[in-house]
């Protein structure tokens, strides 16, 4: 037991003197929340990638999405009040009621019109870049997450996974 405790101690004496910048990954591929699904779609298919953070266009992390909010996405088929609803925020009050080919074609254009944000999920689990490794690693596992993105003053400069911990312990 005292030699289980001992290699804790040492492991965090170890953690705490790494700093998130030597290990994180600085190249992430971010896409902007005004994207339209479609191009969303084929970013994913390009990079091959099955996820990636979103940010605003002042480049502030605001949400993360997957190929999982894609796939729910288009399985979805959005509502003739769904259109209704999404014109009037569009149009405004006085933009009048859509004729049903209008409601038809926005339906079959979904793809087209609708954006990263509407499809994203808002709650981002990211830690400041000051923050000791030991702190990340536990976050990681209290969270039960993978991975972390990584910001300093609310923007994103990284990634850090589990894996990339355990890289570094052995």
């Amino acid at each position: 037991m005292e030699t289980q405790i001992s290699v804790k101690n040492e492991v965090h004496e170890y953690l705490n003197q790494i700093s998130l910048k030597d290990i994180m990954s600085k190249n992430v591929l971010t896409v902007y929340e005004g994207w339209s699904i479609r191009r969303l779609s084929q970013f994913f298919i390009k990079h091959q990638i099955s996820g990636a953070p979103v940010i605003a266009a002042d480049d502030e992390l605001v949400g993360v999405v997957t190929q999982s909010d894609v796939i729910r996405f288009e399985s979805s088929d959005p509502s003739e009040d769904d259109v209704k609803k999404m014109l009037t925020q569009f149009c405004g009050p006085f933009g009048g009621v859509p004729d049903e080919a209008e409601i038809r074609r926005i339906q079959d254009k979904a793809n087209d019109y609708c954006t990263v944000n509407s499809i994203m999920t808002p709650k981002v689990m990211s830690v400041d870049i000051k923050t000791s490794l030991t702190n990340t690693y536990s976050t990681l596992v209290n969270e039960d997450v993978h991975r972390l993105f990584i910001t300093e003053n609310g923007l994103l400069v990284g990634v850090i996974s589990a894996m990339d911990i355990l890289k570094k312990i052995v």
